[in-house]
This record gives structure tokens, sequence and C-alpha cells, in this order.
């Protein structure tokens, strides 16, 4: 009752006398004065004058190859002095690629929606020409460019026909 007197204040055995334990313990309390503007300022430059530990700052980054990486003898050195040979086992590392049991065909990528069609071709073009003048290069873009849509144009005037001829029979 006495560590929380306001949640037993209306028992009516009880009540009475802890109302008055508090209002004496009340007399005790000193009166408050304001806070000024300076009380304010002198705290926060109390708080700066507090150095908080940084556990990052102080101890993980105190490694000191942490801006560049040991030289490779000295890297060597450490693995060697660290490791036996019998504590790692390499050949879980370096088991080498995932060879499939059938052939995957590939997949042409080239009519997905929401791909830039354009700048995967001048890309492409751009990559395997390197070696080729500025100009040429923007005539073979063109060019591809324009090949792949009469293509898409012939697919999709077959698919429109197609359609149409499905909806004819009904």
């Amino acid at each position: 009752m006495s560590v929380a007197p306001h949640r037993h204040d209306n028992d009516p055995v009880h009540g009475p006398w802890l109302v008055e334990q508090q209002r004496r313990a009340g007399q005790y309390i000193t009166e408050r004065q304001d806070q000024t503007e300076q009380d304010v300022l002198e705290i926060f430059e109390n708080q700066k004058k507090i150095e908080k530990q940084n556990i990052i700052q102080d101890i993980a980054n105190k490694n000191r190859w942490k801006d560049k990486p040991p030289e490779p003898e000295a890297a060597r050195k450490i693995g060697s002095d660290t490791w036996n040979e019998t504590d790692i086992d390499t050949n879980q590392y370096h088991a080498g690629r995932t060879i499939p049991s059938k052939n995957i065909a590939p997949v042409d990528r080239s009519d997905r929606a929401g791909e830039d069609i354009e700048m995967v071709t001048r890309a492409n073009i751009k990559a395997k020409n390197a070696d080729v003048d500025e100009d040429i290069l923007k005539i073979l873009e063109n060019e591809e460019l324009h090949q792949r849509k009469a293509k898409k144009d012939v697919w999709q005037s077959t698919v429109s026909d197609v359609l149409d001829m499905l909806d004819d029979d009904n």
C-alpha cells in the first residue's frame, strides 16, 4: 500500500491513513524553481562533454586492415598461423559448378513485355562491334531494329489472322 497509495486511497479502513501519510510527505517537498533558458543550455553543454562509448567505432574499427587489406604474404602467414590444413576442408568450397542432367534450351527474351528492346539491341551491337566506327554502329543498330520490328509485325499479323479464323468458326 505504501508503494502505490493512490490505488488504495478509497479503501474504507486504510484510505484516510494513506491520504494523511501523503499529505505529511508532501510537506517535505521543496518549492521547485522555474527553469531558465540558461539552465537548459547548461544541461546541453554538460551532455556534450560526456563521452559515450560506441562499440563499433571504439572496438571494431581498430582493425589495422579496415581501409586496406594486408599484403598477400602477410595474409598467408595469418592464415597459416591461425588454421591447420585439417581445420578447413577446402574441397567443400571448390566442388565445381553443377552440370545439369538435361540440356537447357536457351530462352528468347527479346519480346518480353516491359523490356526496352531498343536499348538491349543497341547495347548488344555495341558490345559485339566495339572496334567499329560510330556511324557504322548507328546504321547496324537501325537495321537490326528495323528487322526486329518487321518480324514482330509479321508475327502479330499472323496471330491476328489465326484469331480471326477462330472467331469466324464460332
